[in-house]
């Protein structure tokens, strides 16, 4: 009986989290959350605005430069960054617990990244709705909302993106 009623009371719990709604004409459209604005230091030198980005399926990766296993998914981004269209589709880097800036620009030549990387900060990461481990992903739709967080790397996760980008374009 306690068992029926806990799983009861966690079903009703979680039917009030869906994401989701059902429109008029019965299609299903998602209550996403906006991924944060951001105006974050660039490497080597400048800036990203995410205003920069509106329009395009973005992946923001964040990642640290002593995580290996962040360290080990660099080739499956520069293979998502190289072939797609660069005019609807973005990845970004965004760094974060890896050091003062120019300790980072010191490391980043031998990671062989071919996208854009920046400097995270607090705002940025609590805008994303925080991450609770290395690396984390996420997949921002042309609306600049969030449509999906990926924990993790490896080939899994780039084939799970590359559904994710053939669902948003």
């Amino acid at each position: 009986m306690k068992n029926t009623l806990l799983l009861s009371l966690l079903a009703v719990s979680l039917a009030g989290c869906s994401a989701s709604v059902t429109t008029s004409d019965g299609e299903i459209a998602s209550d996403r959350t906006p991924a944060p604005p951001f105006e974050l230091s660039a490497f080597p030198d400048g800036v990203l605005n995410s205003d920069e980005l509106r329009g395009k399926v973005v992946v923001v990766d964040f990642w640290a430069t002593w995580c290996q296993p962040c360290i080990a998914e660099i080739p499956h981004l520069n293979a998502l960054h190289n072939e797609q269209d660069p005019d609807e589709f973005a990845v970004i880097g965004i760094t974060i617990e890896s050091g003062a800036y120019d300790d980072i620009q010191a490391e980043l030549g031998r990671f062989g990244i071919e996208y854009p990387v920046v400097m995270g900060d607090e705002a940025v990461v609590d805008g994303f709705g925080g991450i609770l481990g290395f690396p984390t992903k996420f997949v921002v739709a042309p609306d600049w909302t969030i449509y999906k967080r990926h924990f993790g790397g490896g080939e899994h996760i780039k084939e799970q993106i590359e559904q994710d980008i053939a669902d948003l374009l």
